[in-house]
C-alpha cells in the first residue's frame, strides 16, 4: 500500500502513479505524473533531483 495517496482535484477519488521522467531541458528536474482512477484527470508533480558524485560514477 502506498504511503502517499493523492486525491483527484476534479472528483476527489484516488489517483495512481502513471510515470516519472526527467525533462529534456534540465535532466535534474523530474516530472512525476499521477492519473485519476475514476475520471482520468492527470496531475504532474515537478521536483528537483540532486545527483551526488557516487551516483554519477
Amino acid at each position: 500500500m502506498p504511503s502517499l495517496i493523492i486525491p483527484c482535484p476534479r472528483c476527489a477519488k484516488r489517483m495512481s502513479f502513471r510515470s516519472a521522467r526527467t525533462t529534456k531541458a534540465e535532466p535534474r528536474i523530474l516530472d512525476t505524473t499521477y492519473a485519476c482512477d475514476q475520471c482520468g484527470a492527470e496531475v504532474i508533480c515537478t521536483s528537483f533531483c540532486r545527483h551526488d558524485a557516487a551516483q554519477a560514477a
